[in-house]
This record gives C-alpha cells, structure tokens and sequence, in this order.
C-alpha cells in the first residue's frame, strides 16, 4: 500500500516558502481572484471547456461552462445552474481544477502534515528527495486524499503532483490501486505570479513514478489577475441547485 505524500527537498516551511516565492504568492495574494481560460480533456474527451474563476486563496471558484452550465462553490456550498444540468462530477470540478492551479499557493493549508520518506523517481528517470503531505480528519471533502509533490532543485518551481482521489465515497486502499499524477509543463508568467498553462495527466507508482501515456491534457490561457470582484461571482447563480457533499 502507498502511504508516503513526496515533496522533493521541502520538508520545512522555510522550503515551501521558496515554492511560494518562486510562484510570486505576494503578488498573487495582492489581488482577490484569478480568472482564466480552461480546456481540460480526460480520455480523449472534453471534461472542461470554458472560463475558470478562483479566489486567490483557492477558497471560491466558479466554472462557466461554453455549453452554458455553471458551477460555483462558495467556501461551503457548491451549486449548479440550470437546475436541469447533470450534476455528475460537478461538485469534484468545482474543487479541483482550482486546486491543481493553485496548487503552489496551497502547500501550507490548515491541517497539512509532513514527514521526510527520502528520494523517489519522478519523470523521465529524475529521482528527488520527498517528504509526506497528509491531512487531518475533516480537512475538506476528502481527507484520505494525499499528494506527492515535486519541485525543480534549482528554481523551486512546482513541476508536479501525485495524487489519490477518495472523492465519491472510495476507500484509501482502492484509490492507492491507482495514483494519478499531475505534471506541468509549462508556465506563464502573469504580473509576476507564475502560473501553469499546460498540464498533463498520467499512472504514477511509489517504485516508478510517473509512467504509461497521458491519461489527459489541460491548457489555460487568457489569465488575468482581477483587481476586484463583483459581489455575484462566487455566490449562487439564479436557479441554481445544490450539489451536495459525497
């Protein structure tokens, strides 16, 4: 069974904090959200086309949808509109497409625990140095769910994440059957905050690291950082529905 969470070299908070400035997290925080261009295919299929809003705490985001669905969730609650829209997965995009983009700003949230476990391989035979980030019961939707996270040596800038998905009711067990991991690819650097433009999205194991084909793409584009935000951006859309936690 995998239990480790890796993050190469950055076991400490002062390690994270260079994460963070390497991301420019002060000018990212110096504006209250971000707003972007998302084309997200799993499968060979769309998941996500349209525009993406997050806080710049990663705290609120909304999803407008170019087939026309909205998905908001507003710190607590997540919501869909039109009421008749599917609802199947809406609630896991509302929360994690805004983490995996935010992910540099996010290493030091409520309830993240560390641990040092050594080197472990990575992509294209690079073996970092790793450290366990876990999380305390009742941390989010899903608690159980760990991360492995890698950053370059040199420049500290985030080049990935493994992960597990316990959202929707698995176990730990069956989602450590199969870790995923994130890769980005390349970045964009916007009024100083450097962000990830392409993603990539593969198998991962504890003795392989990151292998197979991609199992999916992403491409952001188009990122602004807002200097204000009006008042309806993350609240509940006119005829919206909850979309309630798993």
């Amino acid at each position: 069974m995998l239990t480790t969470i890796l993050l190469m070299s950055l076991s400490s908070p002062p390690a994270i904090d260079q994460i963070e400035d390497a991301h420019g997290a002060d000018e990212l925080r110096a504006h209250p959200a971000i707003r972007t261009r998302i084309e997200l295919d799993f499968g060979g299929k769309p998941r996500v086309h349209g525009l993406l809003f997050a806080s710049s705490d990663g705290g609120r985001t909304r999803i407008e949808f170019d087939s026309g669905k909205i998905i908001v969730f507003d710190g607590q609650t997540a919501w869909l509109s039109p009421a008749d829209a599917s609802a199947q997965g809406a609630r896991f995009d509302a929360l994690t497409w805004s983490y995996f983009m935010l992910a540099a700003f996010k290493l030091k949230d409520p309830g993240a625990r560390w641990a040092e476990v050594g080197k472990r391989p990575w992509k294209d035979g690079a073996e970092l140095s790793a450290a366990k980030l876990s999380f305390g019961q009742g941390v989010g939707d899903a608690p159980d769910d760990w991360y492995v996270v890698y950053a370059d040596p040199e420049s500290h800038a985030l080049l990935g994440l493994a992960y597990i998905v316990t959202f929707g009711g698995r176990s730990q067990a069956q989602a450590e059957a199969e870790p995923h991991a994130i890769a980005y690819e390349r970045y964009a650097d916007v009024e100083g905050v450097k962000l990830p433009s392409h993603w990539s999205f593969w198998l991962w194991s504890e003795e392989k690291g990151v292998f197979g084909e991609p199992l999916g793409r992403a491409r952001l584009e188009g990122f602004e950082l807002m200097k204000t935000v009006p008042d309806t951006l993350f609240r509940r859309p006119a005829g919206a529905v909850e979309v309630p936690a798993p």
